[in-house]
């Protein structure tokens, strides 16, 4: 089963366009593998929840079930509260399925982006797999991966962030931490989101404890999909006050406990390739 989280806020011109992509996708995906789409609505005001409740009423989700979930939180208890919900829907603990947290501003270029993601997580040791993300219509890279260096005092950036996308951008390889826009989890591996943070570092937070547990984390360059890149953060400016606090909170607890690889990613374009 591939459990499909997404949170999403006055984002549903976004959200349609989003479902199509991803039926095609999961459409794609070896036939073993059921999904669910479990969607939390944080108090829209554009339709967004009667659209919801539209498609779950008459079951037009072409085959896919829908989850709905209302309420107002941050991006880390939102899916948390999600997770919650599928575990009291599903028994998925001891099982080979997976979590797909998929932002509402996310949009799906091609049919076989989420097949050759799932692709990577054939090693068992795998337990993440993060996307390549492009600028929506342009080739410009929005997340090729996760790296920590000195150029934003050994904080975490994205690896080769706004520059044009290319062959060293379309390997796969394995870093550290991904971004959670589009991000494949393994079941076994799933960690609850940290609280603490208010809609930035919980996805590097709980990447690097994943890391920790044993498991790897891969980033998939062989997808093409587009971002917007915080859509909704950008409707609401009010959570970028929180911006400074989660970088305390990040510092407090990870500074000086993962590697600061900058310098390898960028001096060899074939540093971790898969």
């Amino acid at each position: 089963m591939i459990y499909v989280l997404t949170l999403t806020w006055n984002g549903l011109d976004s959200l349609k366009k989003l479902k199509g992509g991803l039926i095609r996708n999961l459409n794609n995906v070896d036939t073993d593998y059921d999904a669910v789409w479990c969607v939390r609505d944080n108090g829209s005001t554009d339709g967004t929840a009667e659209w919801l409740n539209e498609i779950r009423k008459y079951g037009n989700v072409a085959t896919l079930p829908l989850l709905i979930d209302h309420n107002r939180d941050n991006f880390a208890q939102g899916v948390n509260s999600l997770a919650n919900m599928v575990y009291d829907e599903y028994d998925y603990a001891n099982s080979n399925d997976f979590f797909l947290l998929l932002n509402n501003d996310v949009e799906f270029v091609d049919d076989t982006s989420l097949l050759k993601m799932m692709h990577l997580m054939k090693d068992p040791k795998v337990g993440v797999v993060g996307a390549r993300l492009l600028y929506s219509g342009t080739n410009k890279l929005q997340h090729g991966g996760v790296i920590f260096g000195r150029r934003y005092s050994n904080m975490p950036y994205h690896y080769r962030h706004q520059e044009e996308s290319d062959k060293h951008a379309e390997k796969n390889r394995y870093f550290q931490a991904v971004t959670a826009a589009c991000c494949l989890i393994r079941a076994k591996a799933f960690q609850k989101m940290s609280e603490i943070y208010f809609w930035s570092f919980e996805d590097t937070d709980l990447c690097l404890r994943i890391k920790k547990a044993g498991w790897k984390i891969a980033y998939c360059g062989e997808t093409r999909i587009y971002h917007e890149e915080s859509a909704s953060l950008k409707k609401n400016p009010v959570n970028k006050m929180f911006l400074q606090q989660n970088v305390e909170h990040f510092k407090s607890k990870w500074f000086g406990k993962y590697e600061l690889d900058h310098e390898k990613y960028l001096k060899n374009p074939n540093y971790k390739v898969i």
